[in-house]
């Protein structure tokens, strides 16, 4: 059934989390099954967020953030304090939601979709314009912010606690888990990773990564805390290493396959007959949050960059995004959500019945379809981008104003044509490659399943990563697509030809020049179409013959001279 209805959303270009909570709501009602009704489920998907937020971390470097300081942490935190302070008006003066209820739903509604934004800007290759920097930046401090709400939902239903008291024991824990999880953690990830590498087993591999996963998180579970902040954490620790990339790769279908069972138990929370009951007016109410987000980023991004450059960051964020189903149902679960509204100011318009009608049920029942409409929408915003920057520009009538960073951007599109070189292998002829490369201004970093390679490649001050050719998603990591030329210096048939098709598959463009010394396989690698196949057996014969021949051709030159003295 996710099958189906994912084909059926991706011909309409509407993302694959839509189909997963279509057939969650399908589930539901076909079935007659809810998620309420098997705890094992739901513990299942909240795996798919404790993957995410891992990746997310595998991705987090202080590097990085250094290099957009402030596109993460001054748009990033604007952003993120702005909406805030707008919705907890919204939701504490017009709705007449009590402190708690308003400051964690204002922080949810604040977040917009990593997954959908990202994806897209990988597909159009925005991620290095000013547009695409700032709306990374942006998505990072929100992925970062999200501990801390998380944090926030267990402070606020503490209520046998003294403020005081709980935020004091808060801190000493999680300065616990952060001290365990960092120091000795990044040693000892090392190390089992190290281990887990030299067996050469892909199964031990992914055994390994799911237990400093788990691991992790089910220590920051033990005290006191979500299980996200721990597989964050453990993320950024293999973040630091060689093995991030193989990482990645391995863990990316079970991320997935999670994240999908996630979205399907938010389906099944979904009431069909509420949402006809009251589609108009939760239509009415995603429009006017995307309106309001929009409004919102665009003010302050307007002084920094550009107003079309602005108007494209706010649209693109302007959604609601998958953490806030987290956050919602956390939120549920520890009765922030369960009150009864008493309307606030819209009382005056709506009646007191008609907030004294809605339960706390129908209450995160509004949340959550406005968080699903929010991202259905996304995709078709994001494809006329353009089009509908213009158009929000004419409407409010603010002259366009040129970005004053352009050489910003500029800097950064140079930056990323600077020509990128994967080395395959890093054997002796890999090592004497990257040697010959170095005179150039060209970026050049290999791959090696080899983690004692690997670790003298990294001695010897060259960019190299441990990962395995022959899986696909290794190629994916590394962005294969960007890059102009690989090399592939390998030894075994089988892993050439793998590692050849998975290139071919992913990128059109990047050129592949492989060494072999098997002439049915030289046969077959060159029916693929690839840039330079030499067969080092036939070259090192050439070049020993032709030395010969030369050696003859000089002995017979000196016989004649000696003949023409004589």
């Amino acid at each position: 059934m996710a099958v189906i209805s994912g084909i059926i959303l991706n011909k309409l270009k509407i993302p694959t989390i839509i189909g997963y909570i279509v057939t969650g709501v399908l589930t539901a009602y076909i079935f007659n099954f809810r998620v309420e009704d098997s705890t094992d489920l739901s513990e299942i998907a909240e795996m798919g967020i404790v993957f995410l937020m891992f990746m997310i971390g595998l991705d987090f470097s202080f590097k990085k953030m250094s290099s957009i300081k402030q596109e993460v942490f001054l748009f990033g935190g604007l952003q993120i304090g702005l909406s805030i302070l707008t919705f907890f008006f919204i939701c504490y003066s017009l709705f007449g939601f009590n402190f708690d209820t308003s400051i964690i739903v204002a922080s949810a509604i604040s977040l917009s979709s990593t997954a959908i934004v990202l994806k897209h800007l990988n597909e159009v290759n925005q991620t290095k314009t000013s547009y695409g920097i700032a709306s990374v930046g942006i998505l990072i401090f929100q992925d970062l912010a999200v501990i801390p709400i998380l944090l926030m939902i267990k402070l606020l239903s503490s209520k046998d606690l003294a403020m005081s008291d709980l935020l004091l024991t808060t801190g000493i824990s999680a300065f616990i888990v952060v001290l365990l999880l960092l120091l000795p953690g990044r040693f000892l990830a090392k190390i089992i990773l190290r281990s887990s590498a030299k067996m050469k087993t892909d199964e031990i591999f992914v055994g390994t990564v799911f237990l400093i996963v788990l691991g992790s998180a089910f220590l920051s579970q033990s005290f006191g805390f979500s299980m996200t902040l721990g597989a964050f954490l453990s993320g950024m620790i293999i973040s630091s290493t060689s093995y991030k990339y193989q990482v990645a790769a391995v863990l990316v279908y079970f991320r997935d396959l999670l994240l999908g069972i996630f979205f399907i138990t938010i389906g099944m929370q979904v009431d069909v007959i509420f949402l006809a009951k009251y589609f108009i007016i939760i239509i009415l109410l995603v429009f006017l949050t995307l309106l309001a987000k929009t409004l919102i980023m665009f003010a302050f991004l307007s002084f920094f960059r550009g107003t079309k450059i602005a108007m494209k960051i706010a649209l693109s964020l302007s959604q609601i995004g998958e953490f806030s189903f987290a956050i919602f149902l956390l939120a549920s679960q520890h009765k922030i959500l369960n009150l009864q509204l008493d309307g606030g100011i819209l009382k005056y318009v709506f009646g007191t019945e008609f907030f004294a009608s809605i339960t706390p049920t129908e209450i995160h029942q509004f949340l959550t379809l406005m968080v699903i409409f929010s991202m259905i929408a996304t995709p078709f915003i994001l494809d006329n981008l353009d089009k509908c920057t213009a158009f929000a520009l004419k409407t409010i009538k603010i002259p366009q104003k040129t970005s004053t960073t352009y050489t910003q951007e500029q800097q950064e599109e140079e930056k990323e044509s600077k020509k990128r070189i994967l080395i395959c292998g890093y054997g002796l002829v890999g090592q004497k490659i990257f040697d010959f490369l170095k005179d150039y201004d060209i970026e050049v970093f290999g791959i090696d399943s080899n983690y004692e390679r690997v670790e003298k490649g990294i001695i010897r001050g060259d960019k190299i990563i441990y990962g395995n050719i022959t899986d696909k998603m290794i190629f994916r990591e590394v962005e294969i697509q960007k890059v102009t030329a690989v090399i592939l210096c390998i030894e075994s048939p089988v892993e050439i030809e793998k590692a050849c098709r998975h290139i071919l598959a992913l990128s059109k463009y990047t050129k592949i020049i492989v060494q072999t010394r098997d002439n049915a396989l030289e046969s077959e690698l060159k029916a693929m179409g690839l840039y330079g196949v030499i067969n080092s057996t036939m070259e090192i014969a050439t070049i020993l013959s032709n030395l010969a021949i030369e050696a003859i051709k000089e002995e017979e030159e000196k016989q004649g001279e000696s003949t023409k003295e004589i």
